[in-house]
């Protein structure tokens, strides 16, 4: 005999009414899927660990961290963790605390990726039109081995200007929610009571940083604190994580960071030829040679700050692979600079000669 449903009979009519009702409330203002990048935290072009400090901190594409007070030691980084999906994870396994302190991670959403989310005066969103109010919620997979349950606040801040979030004074919390400790965990903030309302928001349509403040005990020492898996909806429900293809996801990053380096390798100076950008020389020995030109590998959402790098010496210049000896005068020429491709200029070195190559290394830095 098939099974039946035990609410279907136990529920009465204006029961069962009133929890469709409260779904299909929740549901209201849901569109789209993930908004941020880099949510599993498998993308690295950083590569090395950085040393935590309270200033926010690049720790792997799309991810920065601060300790609030001074007191705080470790180096936050990506960690290859099998208990999480996708093997890795943002964090440390390193985490000392000389007393209580609130550890920060955070995201940046460009402005083109949130609006509709934000925009509480649009008439339309999907699936549901004109919803009473904006929500964003959150979901995320983390770890902590302090000995005890810790707090997680959510904190959504907005850009003052679009996509510069140099200056952010808007701000709206959400509700604390407490992380056991030893075993990961999904932390999830959605539903009426959970979900945090941004129609409210000053300059939400800005641009959006989501914060995630984990506030850790005195005491510790070689600790772990990790986290991966983060997905931003719009709406109040958390579905589950949507992990994009590896390639997807790594040129989503490089629309806010490239370099010509290869992905696991750290940007340095005489840091070897692989991944270098090689041009042929078309002048003679001490001539300049203009219009040099690195093809961004995906528009990036600005004309980046661009970093050189000397493939074979401690220094910022060409270096020519024939006769060993650098080029002078590498610097990129803001003619032609764009959000596809960095144009640059340099000077042959002497005892050179036309048809030798030409190799550099370069790192662009558009990140918001």
């Amino acid at each position: 005999m098939p099974q039946q449903r035990t609410d279907a009979t136990s529920q009465t009519g204006s029961a069962y009414k009133a929890g469709l009702d409260a779904t299909t409330a929740a549901l209201a203002g849901i569109w789209g899927k993930r908004r941020n990048v880099n949510g599993q935290c498998r993308i690295n072009q950083l590569v090395a660990a950085v040393a935590i400090s309270t200033s926010w901190q690049y720790a792997l594409d799309m991810w920065e961290f601060r300790m609030a007070t001074s007191a705080a030691s470790g180096s936050f980084g990506q960690i290859a963790d099998a208990n999480f999906p996708g093997g890795v994870a943002l964090g440390t396994s390193g985490l000392g605390t000389t007393g209580a302190v609130a550890i920060g991670l955070r995201t940046k959403i460009e402005s083109a990726n949130c609006r509709d989310i934000v925009n509480g005066a649009a008439p339309f969103k999907y699936p549901v039109s004109a919803p009473a109010n904006s929500y964003v919620s959150i979901s995320c997979l983390a770890y902590q081995d302090s000995g005890a349950a810790v707090a997680v606040t959510p904190k959504i801040l907005s850009a003052d200007a679009q996509d510069n979030f140099s200056s952010m004074t808007g701000s709206v919390a959400g509700n604390a929610i407490n992380l056991s400790s030893g075993a990961v965990t999904r932390l999830v903030w959605e539903g009426a009571a959970n979900a945090i309302r941004v129609d409210n928001l000053p300059n939400g349509v800005n641009g959006l940083c989501v914060e995630l403040d984990f506030g850790m005990p005195a005491g510790l020492s070689a600790r772990s604190l990790r986290i991966a898996d983060v997905q931003i909806e719009g709406g109040q429900v958390a579905s589950d994580f949507a992990p994009a293809h590896i390639g997807d996801e790594l040129e989503r990053c490089q629309r806010y960071y490239a370099k010509t380096f290869p992905l696991a390798a750290s940007s340095a100076q005489n840091a070897g030829t692989a991944g270098a950008l090689v041009l042929t020389q078309g002048v003679g020995a001490s001539a300049a040679q203009k219009g040099n030109l690195w093809t961004l590998p995906v528009r990036m959402i600005k004309a980046p700050t661009v970093t050189l790098f000397n493939p074979s010496a401690g220094n910022a210049q060409a270096r020519n692979l024939d006769t060993g000896t650098d080029c002078s005068g590498s610097a990129v020429d803001a003619v032609g600079a764009s959000e596809w491709a960095v144009p640059f200029n340099l000077t042959c070195p002497s005892g050179s000669s036309a048809g030798q190559r030409l190799a550099l290394h370069l790192v662009a830095d558009a990140r918001l």
